[in-house]
């Protein structure tokens, strides 16, 4: 799921500001750029056999003016409402931007909610079924 997270961000990004590049690896563009990342991810246990996932992502926007980064924030939050909308799977629960700091451009984080249902691999067996010595794999599958 986080590749998705991460090519779904990409994709609003080209979308919404195709004169802005996402930097993903080897020489960095000499204009304003986004750069992704991961920050954190948190899995919560909501009931038996079922989690929910929170994906923090953060988008940076380095080498440009402070006044654009500002109304960024407000166009990146719009970016992924209307990408998000085609997306059942994951949604967004939270949404935050942090002025840059010395040497580092503002950033901006949202946080990807998704529930994960752990259910065994087909043809493995279920807990009432081991006669003994045999191992539960966890499989977790999107819902």
């Amino acid at each position: 799921m986080v590749q998705q997270l991460r090519e779904y961000i990409t994709a609003a990004l080209g979308q919404f500001f195709p004169e802005v590049p996402v930097y993903v690896e080897g020489e960095k563009p000499q204009t304003a750029y986004f750069t992704l990342e991961l920050i954190s991810a948190t899995y919560d246990r909501q009931r038996e056999g079922r989690y929910m996932a929170i994906y923090r992502y953060g988008i940076r926007y380095e080498q440009g003016k402070l006044l654009e980064s500002e109304a960024l924030a407000d166009g990146i939050c719009e970016a992924l409402a209307a990408k998000e909308s085609g997306h059942s799977s994951f949604r967004v629960m939270r949404q935050g931007w942090e002025a840059g700091s010395e040497g580092k451009g503002p950033l901006y984080t949202a946080d990807y909610m998704l529930y994960l249902q752990r259910e065994p691999q087909q043809g493995a067996p279920i807990m009432g079924q081991l006669t003994g010595g045999e191992r539960l794999k966890n499989e977790y599958r999107f819902k």
